[in-house]
């Protein structure tokens, strides 16, 4: 007999409203199937639903004959599928037992009207007719398909989400989830049905979701997921390989890795999507995840290929292999550096944070260290192509030369140091090539140092001469002040940020412009024609907030600032010439340390001085110089680390329309790359970390440098010896160390910056609109080249006298060189392009514009700056012609702007690519 169905309330009155839409003698109905005793209601009629276990309990429910009945009653009859004993069946509507119809029942189970021609005859639909699945959830639509019944019964049986039948991979996760696979293959062992359906869903899943589907099903019954995962990473690997040997051996060992599956997973492999599988499937930051690439690595391993898992994108062993094939391109790269041994490096670097493990297996202090590598290497290789500094001219000329780099590039380089000597975590190998790189980057760095140092007193002996730096002293005349003189509009707020260096300033400005909140306006100090809007601020030696800071705040310079301490500073500022001549009797205060803050806010005095109408208002922030004094075991970027006095002041700035003047009085040093040369400082001699006092006819040491006579010195003492050398400290030094005369000592950063509307509200003043920091080329990793020489044209010679001859002879033709292929700058291109520029020089003759743009590409080329000679030398001109190279360059020029400038002191040539960028809306 077959199987009785298992009928719901919703079946029995579907098809009890089927048979009685004609009406019958009897108001009993007998119904082939089984289930639960109900009630229901159709047409104002009740009705009850009465199963039933053999013939004896359906005579003793069934009403006595003749006996009136006001109800309906289904009787549910399982133990017989045809015919009844006649004195029963006579009684019953329609006389004999109906078989619900299975269209009908599987619409009224899932609330529909319609169903899929043949669904019902599958062995799903008998399955789920017969109760194997409870819990089904109704469909939204009015048609039962195929997808509908298979989605609801995987839900209803075995808990697979709808979501998980998406997709291939997405199926493949969540069988990862399950293990209930085992348990249903044994039901299906007994079970024809089961066995049937089996055979429905492997067919259903390849046609809906493909043959990752149907690995995904195969290794959930085997329980061997994960296996089946191990072999497609290393058939992945494969891919990366073109060994055929690899192939085979991998090949073979699919039976030995996933048994059972070995054609499945060639199948899901064959579609080359494994990658995008593998991402889908796969998370590195997960545990259990790296446990399932260990131990496919293990199988790579013992089976003898051990060369796929270096290969691949996903296992330990390939980010190794990456890791030193980084370390091998570097140590290369160090040994000789140029542009081809660069872009190795960067190659090798790319590939490395490509592998899907890298960003789980390295902290992103070791990634961002790893970035630095790639900007020193960058700069050691932009170092040996650009133009060195010219020997000749005044002993003091270094300095400055060197100054104005640094002020350019320093506070960048200074960054990535820092940043590379936090770097932990790699393998040996590529942590000795970046010691190697951070030795050659710091030998040059070095260099420059004792350069500076050496110049820094020519220079100071020599009165300070040179418009291309500016004496800390002059920062009040030549800054505060011309900035002040441009409007009665512009009011300023002073932030003396003590102990600033390079480094932090550029960090500072950076978490500003990610903030898009403050950036560096187009503001110039008069006369300066440098790439940055401020020259280089030298601090007074030695480098010491006593000495500094008092000729900040004077204006002057005075050696004996340095006994009289900080304690005088707001009498210095009251009575500073440069500003009291431009504010007459306003009021002059200074805010120290002791005023900026109360808790996170600031004092009631400090908001209203810079809310008020004071041209200029002076406040000193001593977050960095604290943190200075701090334990070398704790570093801080202040890209990431917000200095919270700073915020409540810009904060306070940007409600007054304020712009503000960032400035440090000195710099620092980093101490942690300190050794302590013991014994320079006697006991009783006074000094600090990078300074100290020379008694008579002492002389300097080993990296120091002796200071001018004019500078401060202590009583008693013969004079002072302040380090160059940033490896060394007199004593055990703290965080950051100052005193010294090394270029991250010595420069001391100043930015004047604004809020990017501050031009909108002060009356259009162009020189208050925002501007980008401009960074170096190498700081985003753009490889210097050398500067094509220019080949000497030959002389033409004269011809030599023809001979008569008999014959005329056709001379042979040589055949044409194609012209070189251009290499114009990308942002000389973009310039073609521009509207705005087309508009500038319509008018101009084409062959001037040419010209023009070429010489333009010489300059961005050289990342923006170049010496007069090496200038005339690429533009094959004259040095004598510079000047008017230059001014026919000014079709460039805009607003009063010039694009192009010709600092005829510092016998540079200067390409302001700012305001390039902002004048003709192009980038870079």
């Amino acid at each position: 007999m077959t199987e009785s169905p298992v009928l719901s309330e919703a079946d029995v009155r579907l098809e009890v409203e089927r048979l009685f839409r004609r009406d019958h003698r009897s108001k009993l109905l007998a119904l082939f199937g089984r289930g639960q005793p109900g009630r229901f209601e159709l047409d104002g009629l009740k009705w009850e639903i009465i199963p039933t276990a053999c013939e004896l309990e359906l005579r003793s429910k069934l009403p006595a004959p003749g006996e009136p009945s006001t109800t309906g009653s289904v009787y549910l009859v399982d133990w017989a599928e045809d015919a009844l004993p006649l004195d029963v069946s006579c009684r019953l509507a329609g006389g004999r037992i109906y078989h619900v119809a299975r269209d009908a029942r599987l619409a009224a189970l899932f609330g529909a009207r319609q169903v899929d021609p043949g669904l019902s005859s599958t062995a799903l639909a008998r399955l789920v007719l017969m109760g194997g699945a409870a819990g089904l959830r109704k469909i939204t639509g009015l048609r039962l398909t195929g997808d509908d019944l298979w989605k609801r019964v995987l839900e209803a049986r075995f808990g697979i989400p709808e979501s998980a039948l998406e997709t291939g991979p997405s199926f493949l996760r969540w069988v990862r989830s399950s293990d209930a696979g085992p348990a249903f293959a044994r039901a299906c062992e007994g079970d024809d049905l089961l066995r049937a359906v089996r055979r429905e869903l492997l067919v259903w899943l390849e046609q809906r979701l493909g043959a990752v589907a149907v690995l995904g099903f195969r290794a959930w019954e085997l329980g061997l997921v994960d296996r089946a995962i191990q072999a497609l990473l290393l058939l992945a690997a494969v891919e990366q390989s073109e060994d055929a040997y690899l192939r085979g051996l991998v090949n073979g060992q699919l039976a030995s890795i996933a048994p059972g599956l070995a054609n499945e997973v060639r199948g899901a492999h064959v579609g080359g999507a494994t990658e995008a599988l593998l991402e889908a499937v796969l998370s590195v930051e997960d545990e259990a995840d790296r446990r399932l690439l260990d131990a496919a690595q293990q199988h790579a391993m013992s089976g003898g290929a051990s060369a796929l898992a270096t290969a691949s994108d996903w296992l330990p062993a390939g980010h190794a292999a990456r890791e030193a094939a980084v370390a091998a391109a570097l140590s290369k790269f160090v040994d000789e550096p140029s542009p081809e041994a660069l872009e190795a490096v960067l190659a090798a670097f790319d590939h490395l944070g490509a592998h899907r493990l890298d960003r789980a297996i390295r902290r992103s202090e070791h990634v961002e260290a790893r970035k630095m590598a790639a900007r020193l290497s960058a700069w050691l290789l932009a170092r040996r192509v650009r133009p060195q500094l010219a020997e000749h001219g005044t002993a003091w000329q270094a300095a400055v030369d060197l100054a104005r780099r640094y002020a350019e590039e320093g506070g960048f380089l200074d960054w990535a140091r820092q940043s590379l000597r936090g770097m932990r975590g790699a393998g040996d190998a590529l942590m000795a090539a970046v010691r190697r790189l951070y030795g050659a980057v710091d030998a040059v760095a070095r260099a420059d140092d004792q350069r500076f140092a050496k110049g820094y007193v020519s220079w100071v002996e020599a009165g300070k001469p040179s418009s291309e730096v500016l004496p800390i002293e002059h920062v009040t005349k030549r800054v505060v002040a011309q900035f002040l003189k441009g409007g009665e509009h512009r009011r300023l707020l002073l932030v003396l940020m003590d102990g600033m260096s390079y480094a932090a300033a550029v960090q500072v400005l950076q978490r500003l412009r990610d903030q898009r909140r403050w950036s560096p306006i187009a503001w110039r100090t008069p006369g300066w024609n440098g790439q940055l809007p401020i020259p280089p601020v030298l601090a007074a030696a030695p480098t010491l907030t006593e000495v500094s800071r008092a000729a900040l705040f004077a204006g002057v310079a005075d050696p004996r600032f340095g006994d009289q301490g900080t304690d005088k500073d707001d009498a210095r500022w009251a009575s500073n010439p440069h500003i009291r001549e431009l504010v007459g009797e306003e009021p002059l205060k200074v805010f120290f340390r002791r005023d900026v803050h109360a808790g996170h806010e600031l004092i009631d005095e400090v908001k209203q001085a810079v809310a008020g109408d004071q041209r200029v208002v002076a406040v000193v922030v001593n977050a960095i110089d604290e943190q200075l004094k701090g334990s070398l075991q704790v570093a801080v970027d202040y890209s990431k680390t917000p200095i919270l006095p700073l915020e409540a002041l810009l904060s306070a700035a940007d409600g007054a329309e304020r712009a503000v003047l960032l400035v440090a009085d000195h710099g620092h040093v980093a101490g942690d790359a300190m050794r302590v040369a013991g014994g320079r400082i006697p006991p009783g001699r006074e000094g600090g970390a990078r300074w100290r006092a020379l008694a008579e006819g002492e002389q300097p040491q080993d990296g120091e440098v002796l200071l001018p006579r004019t500078s401060w010195k202590p009583r008693g003492a013969a004079g002072i010896a302040a380090l160059w050398d940033t490896a060394l400290a007199n004593r055990a030094p703290h965080y950051g160390e100052h005193g010294g005369l090394s270029l991250a000592e010595a420069v001391a950063p100043a930015f004047l910056i604004g809020p990017e509307w501050l031009d909108r509200v002060a009356g259009e003043d162009v020189e208050l609109s925002c501007r980008v920091l401009p960074e170096p080329d190498w700081w985003a990793l753009k490889i210097a080249r050398p500067a094509a020489t220019p080949v000497a044209a030959e002389e033409p010679k004269a011809p030599a006298k023809a001979q008569l001859q008999l014959l005329p002879v056709e001379s042979a033709k040589t055949p044409t060189a194609p012209p070189p292929a251009s290499t114009e700058p990308a942002l000389v291109a973009r310039l073609r392009a521009s509207k705005l520029f087309t508009q500038q020089i319509a008018g101009v003759p084409k062959p001037d514009v040419e010209r023009v743009l070429t010489w333009l590409a010489v300059l961005v080329e050289a990342g923006g700056s170049l010496t007069a000679a090496d200038f005339a030398r690429q533009c094959g001109v004259r040095p004598h012609q510079v000047g008017g190279v230059v001014a026919r360059m000014g079709v460039l020029n805009a607003d009063g702007f010039a694009i192009v400038e010709h600092d005829v002191a510092g016998r540079r040539v200067v390409l302001h690519k700012a305001r390039l960028l902002s004048q003709f809306g192009v980038s870079e």
